[in-house]
């Protein structure tokens, strides 16, 4: 009877060990290109406003016209500039949402009812 014990036991252990492998599974491997699409939409947006702010230097320098005219072009370029990021979150949240729910389709699929 011990021997029968300790036999599942230690069965039972190496399950637990293996089932804790570091293998990355679907999910992490969706989280980690979720992670690189989020991390290279900010590089872009950062990059969009870096050479809008030039842009607006440029415009500010050499310009002859009054600080109004000026302004009002930095105004729109702020316009602009909030509607192509607002776009680009939008963008990567959906990408996020059908993310999940794939990976939620690919675990009900997977789980074969456990």
């Amino acid at each position: 009877m011990n021997k029968l014990l300790l036999s599942l036991s230690l069965v039972f252990l190496s399950l637990v060990f293996s089932g804790c492998s570091k293998q990355e599974g679907s999910a992490e491997q969706l989280g980690k290109k979720i992670d690189e699409s989020i991390d290279s939409s900010k590089k872009a947006i950062d990059e969009t406003i870096e050479k809008a702010a030039q842009k607006i230097e440029e415009i500010t320098d050499t310009s002859e016209g009054s600080a109004e005219q000026a302004g009002e072009k930095i105004d729109e370029t702020v316009e602009d500039l909030k509607h192509s990021t607002s776009d680009a979150y939008e963008d990567a949240k959906e990408e996020i949402n059908e993310a999940s729910e794939a990976l939620k389709e690919k675990s009900g699929a997977t789980s074969g009812g456990y």
